[in-house]
């Protein structure tokens, strides 16, 4: 899926963006090719290449990181519509404080049992030294069976230059596990 991404530190004024393709591969690891990065270099190195990092690294995470009764409390708050989805509305938090798990609401499809929407903060730092606070809401799409995220909007407070703003939509989605990186630079580390 190609996304598109735009960075900002707000006290410094600063901004990045970049374009670029996502790729799961069938072992459920994400890889990035890069298109295009430009902007402020402070963004594009300790904005939005830490957090293309780690996203992989999460993804590499997933037993630790997922969604399911041995990493959470899952607390019904109700049924609503949205979008001409009846989804069940649950209020999440971690058993453990632990990187990549978060508290806050998770919107289940009452058809399809996938994820419309989470919200919430992050339960512990990932990087303690530099971030104090890490907020995010993610929505998705569905195709062929799979919750596919199409945006993710992040307001992350770190101790040096303050608030950064983060949003990332996906577009051209396209089933199937690995591909080959696109014309450019890959990986996160640019």
């Amino acid at each position: 899926m190609e996304m598109d991404f735009d960075a900002r530190l707000l006290k410094l004024k600063k901004v990045g963006h970049l374009t670029g393709v996502r790729y799961v591969a069938k072992n459920g690891h994400v890889e990035f090719a890069v298109k295009s990065i430009t902007g402020d270099d402070t963004v594009k190195k300790h904005v939005i290449a830490r957090y293309l990092a780690g996203e992989q690294e999460n993804s590499i995470k997933q037993l630790e990181t997922g969604i399911n009764d041995k990493n959470y409390k899952f607390k019904f708050k109700r049924v609503m519509e949205t979008e001409g989805k009846r989804v069940h509305v649950y209020e999440i938090s971690p058993r453990k404080k632990r990187v990549g798990l978060y508290k806050g609401e998770l919107w289940i499809d009452e058809e399809t049992a996938l994820p419309v929407r989470e919200s919430g903060q992050f339960s512990k730092s990932p990087s303690p030294i530099f971030l104090k606070k890490v907020s995010f809401t993610r929505t998705y799409l569905f195709l062929d069976g799979v919750a596919l995220p199409t945006r993710i909007e992040s307001i992350i407070e770190t101790r040096i230059a303050g608030k950064a703003e983060l949003v990332i939509n996906y577009t051209n989605f396209q089933p199937g596990g690995e591909a080959p990186p696109a014309e450019g630079q890959s990986g996160a580390n640019q």
